[in-house]
């Protein structure tokens, strides 16, 4: 049920996509506390996008979950996709929000139903 969502102004190959995607997809589930059999990730690359007043590489998360967020977790969850983003994609943190959506189970369809 944890989904996040990325988007960035550079191009990103097959290679660095699927790396960002293990990553993520390991970090979310161990912090968040839920099984990454639920966790979806999704990159989106070269998407027009300008931070500060420049196209400079830059980023921008949105993680939707039903429960698990908090304080802390977001706080790590926020470190951690960054971290991941300069690594994989040399986006400086200063240059990457990320919003965090906790929303009811019947907002969050899964399966033909919701949780």
């Amino acid at each position: 049920m944890p989904t996040l969502n990325l988007y960035t102004n550079l191009p990103v190959d097959a290679v660095t996509t699927s790396d960002i995607l293990k990553d993520a997809t390991q970090a979310v589930a161990k912090i968040i506390g839920k099984p990454e059999s639920y966790v979806m990730i999704l990159v989106n690359g070269g998407v027009p996008m300008a931070f500060a007043g420049t196209e400079a590489p830059a980023a921008y998360g949105e993680l939707i979950s039903v429960g698990g967020l908090g304080l802390s977790v977001n706080s790590k969850l926020s470190s951690t996709i960054a971290d991941i983003l300069q690594t994989k994609l040399s986006i400086d943190s200063s240059r990457f929000y990320i919003k965090f959506y906790d929303v009811q189970r019947s907002f969050f369809g899964f399966n033909g139903s919701t949780f």
